[in-house]
């Protein structure tokens, strides 16, 4: 069972993306959801996998619905390219018109490289196959890009490029039979960098978002320029705070800070019943510390699942 694999590995096992998956999105939902410490929320938003999790946050998709789909986009994911023929690299500290320019002289060679993640100013990832990635390595290390630096994303498969085209297909085909409703707030789709309640514009946004560039700075500019004052994460893994780091002037919340009290887990343990109750999908529902993008490491992991109280709210 999932507790097993968490608590003693091995870890190429959690890095599966239809283990992870499902993970992440239940733990930022429920953080979300039944968290005393939001109130008056106005717009969301999630990176990548996130993007599920903020839809269920806006009553736009069931939390059964969108468990179901990230299985299902996890093992078609995992499917579609084989282990260790592609990967991701992070590009960190090359300005973006140099990103842009570099992309475009790999792809003018016999390599195929995608910007799979615009994360921040300065935080890059691109993805593809192997070959491509040590091209894109080779160009920086053979160029004049002063404290540039790279480093490879430990995930079992690439996101947001070419080499998901099939897996795309076959989950557009599940994403057309489940139910999309009007979400109570705007939601801003990965692909789109604006807010958006059209449904039809959210449906078709999520399925290009499995090989289009997550457009996650421009998310932030989109947010800044209209008076953003409050970022709160819900993710396990401080991502999303950490990416506006540079961004002043706002509040930035938290919810994974503390660990979960004894006393609030009758509080998940209801959520979890009133959001499942209908669903017949075999799928456990899980809390895994583990960060959509960059995960944390697995000592931290194990560690995490080893605490009285996380293993207690698990159960």
């Amino acid at each position: 069972d999932l507790e097993d694999l968490l608590r003693n590995g091995p870890e190429e096992k959690i890095n599966l993306t239809e283990f992870s998956q499902p993970a992440i999105l239940v733990t930022s939902v429920l953080l979300a959801k039944y968290s005393n410490k939001l109130s008056n929320i106005d717009i969301t938003a999630g990176l990548s996998l996130g993007e599920y999790s903020a839809l269920v946050y806006s009553n736009c998709l069931d939390l059964s619905d969108a468990v179901k789909l990230v299985n299902y986009r996890g093992r078609l994911m995992q499917e579609a390219v084989p282990e260790g023929t592609a990967g991701m690299l992070v590009v960190l500290n090359m300005p973006i018109n140099d990103v842009y320019k570099m992309i475009d002289d790999i792809n003018e060679s016999d390599e195929t490289i995608n910007f799979s993640t615009d994360n921040a100013d300065g935080v890059s990832v691109l993805a593809g196959k192997n070959s491509a990635i040590e091209a894109c390595k080779n160009y920086i290390a053979n160029g004049e890009f002063r404290r540039v630096k790279t480093q490879m994303v430990q995930m079992s498969v690439p996101s947001h490029c070419y080499l998901l085209d099939e897996a795309q297909d076959e989950l557009a085909k599940l994403l057309n039979e489940v139910e999309f409703k009007a979400p109570s707030i705007p939601v801003i789709p990965n692909v789109l960098a604006e807010p958006t309640s059209d449904v039809e514009v959210i449906q078709d946004s999520l399925i290009n978002q499995l090989t289009k560039t997550v457009r996650w700075r421009e998310t932030l500019d989109y947010l800044l320029k209209n008076n953003l004052a409050s970022l709160i994460d819900s993710g396990p893994g401080k991502t999303i705070i950490n990416m506006a780091r540079k961004i002043k002037d706002i509040e930035k919340m938290y919810l994974l800070k503390d660990k979960i009290k004894v006393e609030d887990h009758h509080i998940y343990r209801r959520a979890l019943a009133e959001h499942l109750k209908e669903s017949s999908h075999p799928i456990q529902v899980w809390l895994s510390i583990y960060a959509p993008v960059i995960q944390l490491s697995m000592k931290e992991l194990k560690t995490a699942t080893k605490t009285r109280n996380i293993r207690e709210f698990f159960l």
